[in-house]
């Protein structure tokens, strides 16, 4: 169940929480290295939440830094926890690993309905379009990840807000053809009626240079001082930033984008209109 704070981000809060007490102590990385005993390359990689800080070494950093840190003991055993979506073949460095830490997912999409909105049918219609022929363990375990992931949506110990607008484009693309693409316009109805989940459609006939500049989504966090995260997928990767300067607007694109979209009330008929116009075939 992808119901714990993610070993990653994790991982990550402990090395902004170590870097930040090094800083404090008025240490440099080739100072702070050398007193700990360890090279700057790893302490580094520390820092930037890459390795498992160990009990002893925070231990170690108490003593240089001449700081506590005795919350971190805990965050650092909870980091070596195994993370449930190994098992599904899928890395650490995947956006699932920072999606299950996150409490709220402001999510803009062009072309596809978000994997959070996902029907099992959409899916799977999305990943067999890729160049890759895949196999069917692989796509099992894609279909998997994708379903619990959603499941946050509806968890009431973790839950995770959505907040997501989706260009009305999305609701023509015919992906995996009428039946399944009224099938998810009409689970989107449904599903929009979580306490969780808020979805907006920004119509076609609204023309906004932020709208068709492409995709992304912005993380928040639990953890007190955590920073949010921007993430954005494009043809040649994905793009993470947790630096303000980034996703602060990122932040402000999506509101202005929010602001634009049609209601709640006025995206599901849109939406209903959609499905059986278009797809009731």
């Amino acid at each position: 169940m992808a119901t714990h704070i993610s070993p990653v981000v994790l991982r990550q809060e402990v090395g902004r929480r170590i870097r930040l007490a090094r800083r404090h102590a008025g240490l440099t990385v080739v100072e702070a290295s050398a007193r700990l005993e360890i090279t700057r390359s790893a302490l580094s990689r520390f820092e930037n939440g890459f390795g498992g800080v160990n009990v002893h070494l925070l231990r170690s950093m108490m003593d240089v830094y001449d700081q506590r840190m005795d919350d971190l003991l805990d965050m650092i055993r909870q980091a070596r926890a195994p993370d449930w979506w190994r098992q599904y073949g899928v890395s650490d460095k995947a956006f699932v690993a920072l999606e299950t830490a996150a409490t709220r997912a402001s999510t803009y999409e062009l072309s596809f309905v978000p994997g959070l909105l996902q029907t099992a049918d959409y899916a799977r219609a999305l990943f067999l379009s890729g160049r890759e022929r895949r196999s069917e363990d692989w796509l099992a375990n894609m279909l998997a990840v994708r379903m619990i992931r959603q499941e946050r949506l509806t968890d009431e110990e973790h839950p995770l807000e959505l907040d997501a607008v989706l260009h009305e484009s999305a609701l023509h693309l015919p992906v995996g053809g009428p039946p399944v693409m009224r099938n998810q316009l009409l689970h989107l109805t449904l599903i929009n009626e979580l306490p969780t989940v808020t979805l907006r459609i920004l119509p076609t006939s609204l023309i906004s240079n932020e709208a068709l500049v492409g995709p992304f989504t912005v993380l928040d966090f639990p953890l007190a001082g955590q920073p949010g995260i921007s993430y954005a997928l494009h043809a040649l990767g994905d793009e993470r930033q947790d630096k303000s300067e980034h996703v602060e607007p990122a932040r402000l694109r999506f509101r202005h984008l929010r602001s634009l979209a049609l209601t709640p009330e006025a995206s599901i008929e849109l939406i209903e209109r959609v499905a059986n116009e278009l797809w009731s075939s």
